[in-house]
């Protein structure tokens, strides 16, 4: 494992949120996950652009499947090393969104996700439901307003958005 691959496994591990890449739900969860801690301030150097679920990162699906190949085979490398206290705290932000069950937490991490990247590239010309739901839905997301809003709301309590 190089360093980036390192830094991702263990915070997934900090998110809880695990390697379960045979199901989709569970690759969606890895994406967005990370996503959201880049937008903690948790960069593990992966570029997220606009995909079909929201953002997502070529590398990123690269890194996961190498660590869970490595990790299988009892090559873990991440023993050993410690994410510090600064981005532990951070990430406890985003652990905190992420419901326990694994298709809960996979819709809701899309959401999140999906709502942050629009409003941080300015692709809505405001941060509100007005904006952003009817932009979700050309995406062919079926978020509604309430869950939106939530989001949002939800999103700047965190910190991942000004208020």
């Amino acid at each position: 494992m190089n360093e980036q691959q390192i830094g991702t496994r263990l915070t997934l591990e900090a998110l809880g949120v695990p390697l379960n890449l045979g199901e989709f739900a569970g690759r969606l969860m890895v994406q967005k996950a990370m996503y959201l801690a880049k937008a903690a301030g948790h960069d593990c150097g992966h570029f997220f652009r606009w995909y079909l679920r929201g953002p997502y990162s070529p590398e990123l699906t690269r890194d996961v499947f190498s660590i869970e190949a490595e990790v299988s085979a009892g090559e873990d490398e991440s023993s050993g090393w410690m994410l510090d206290s600064t981005v532990t705290s951070r990430l406890e932000r985003i652990k905190r969104l992420i419901p326990a069950d694994t298709n809960d937490a996979a819709r809701r991490l899309e959401l999140l996700a999906s709502v942050h990247y629009l409003v941080d590239r300015r692709q809505v010309p405001r941060a509100d439901t007005e904006a952003i739901v009817p932009l979700l839905r050309r995406y062919g997301k079926d978020f509604s307003q309430s869950e939106v809003g939530t989001a949002l709301s939800e999103l700047r309590t965190n910190a991942l958005l000004p208020p």
